[in-house]
């Protein structure tokens, strides 16, 4: 067995090389995105590139994505088990709010790969967004669904700092369009 400092190095070298490799798949995302933009669309993007228009798409989003979830704060929902989900009202560190943010979600095996941050909007307004853990999902009993292995609130230079390019902040104003409960956004 190798000795724990070896195994210190070679975890500490595996994380360096892990951002290493999401840096270069943010910069390739970013410059799909100008690209994009600057052609005109997706369709001609891809004419440029010589790439299938969903090729594209991937692309773009290959940095990873955000999920939006738009919650109402005007009634308290309640699961079969009595958990609270929703706004719990417990205040954003609290056990009950992260339980009733990380449950239950169904997300796309691609969605999943990609899924960085969980941005919780509740009446219109931005009021925390929350990183995915590298941890284990955990799955309802269907298999259907997910609970997501998220981390404390990210504060503001914590966004600043770790995704420059999520389109919004705490606080920020983001309207719901009616029907819709949640959203990808690329970032």
């Amino acid at each position: 067995m190798p000795a724990l400092d070896t195994i210190d190095k070679l975890v500490e070298e595996l994380h360096r090389n892990e951002k290493q490799q999401q840096q270069l798949r943010n910069l390739h995302a970013e410059f799909t995105r100008q690209i994009v933009r600057m052609a005109g669309g997706v369709n001609q993007a891809a004419e440029i590139l010589g790439l299938d228009p969903k090729t594209v798409r991937a692309h773009e989003r290959a940095a990873g994505l955000a999920m939006v979830v738009y919650r109402g704060s005007n009634t308290q929902k309640v699961d079969a088990d009595g958990r609270v989900y929703g706004e719990t009202g417990e205040g954003e560190d609290s056990p009950a709010q992260l339980e009733a943010d990380r449950k239950w979600f169904t997300i796309s095996a691609m969605y999943k790969v990609l899924l960085r941050v969980v941005v919780y909007v509740a009446d219109g307004t931005v009021v925390r967004i929350r990183e995915v853990e590298n941890g284990p999902w955990e799955w309802d009993e269907a298999g259907k669904k997910a609970a997501l292995p998220l981390r404390a609130p990210l504060t503001r230079d914590d966004l600043t700092e770790k995704y420059p390019t999520l389109p919004f902040s705490l606080g920020d104003a983001r309207p719901m369009v009616r029907g819709k409960i949640r959203e990808y956004v690329t970032l």
